[in-house]
């Protein structure tokens, strides 16, 4: 209207907003540039595709990565509208008995939380995938998968990843064989690590880890058969990749892990 009133009368900027009842900073500010709807429904879909198991959250903040700058409820309002809303399980009531809290970490390698999930090929054979995951940078540190899983495998992927990860200060594992069989006794009083184990029956005392493996079985394990232990570790690792360097994680304000350790690093 301002426009008009300048272009129609020859009037200056300051005349045509007095006229108008309008301030004149409604004429400085540039509202940013907004999203066409066909463009967000269009990257939506590919994103929904691409990550099927992802809410409307952290598809949001994929957007924001690409340099999309839109509204969260403009996201979730065409989100829904286009049906790509995530089913979800209903989970049974538990009964809550009183909660023990943990010693926080506050910093990179002081307790690293391990835990083995179990799936099977297409030919029925079973396997086991070993996960360890820093509990301040949520890092997955390994994901590995075998058929048997030993103590002295254990020993073998945790001295790999300490090579250039460094030392933990401490781990935190339930009371399975492998966790409490004298191989690691052995490893973990020679190199010094502190060796914590959760109570037996109570899994929730590991939540970094059983929150972790509820994303793979969410995100990785459920969308995919496999057919050789080959084609399982390929798969794995690569998801793997994707969670450390891309996936967007809301407890780290939305940062991806190994985006949140440079950080913590630089800071």
């Amino acid at each position: 209207m301002v426009g008009l009133l300048q272009g129609s009368f020859d009037v200056s900027e300051r005349r045509a907003c007095r006229v108008l009842g309008f301030s004149r900073t409604t004429q400085r500010r540039k509202s940013p540039k907004r999203v066409n709807d066909l463009v967000l429904i269009e990257r939506l879909r590919t994103l929904a595709a691409e990550r099927p198991r992802f809410g409307y959250r952290r598809l949001y903040l994929l957007l924001r990565r690409d340099g999309v700058w839109i509204n969260h409820t403009c996201v979730y309002r065409v989100y829904r509208a286009e049906g790509l809303a995530v089913r979800q399980n209903a989970r049974r009531k538990l009964a809550l008995g009183e909660r023990q809290q943990k010693p926080q970490v506050s910093a990179p390698n002081q307790r690293w939380s391990l835990d083995f999930m179990a799936d099977q090929l297409a030919s029925g054979q079973r396997f086991r995938v070993l996960n360890v995951v820093d509990d301040f940078t949520r890092e997955c540190l390994v994901m590995y998968a075998g058929v048997s899983i030993t103590g002295l495998d254990v020993i073998r992927q945790l001295t790999d990843v300490i090579r250039f990860k460094g030392r933990p200060a401490s781990i935190l594992t339930d009371n399975g064989p492998e966790f409490a069989g004298k191989a690691l006794d052995i490893w973990t009083h020679e190199t010094g690590i502190h060796h914590v184990f959760i109570r037996p029956g109570k899994p929730a005392l590991n939540a970094h880890i059983e929150s972790f493996n509820g994303r793979v079985w969410d995100e990785c394990l459920n969308l995919h058969w496999f057919q050789s232990l080959e084609q399982a570790r390929a798969v794995l690792s690569t998801w793997r990749v994707d969670y450390n360097h891309v996936r967007p994680h809301t407890s780290l304000g939305g940062r991806s892990p190994n985006e949140f350790a440079r950080l913590n690093q630089a800071g």
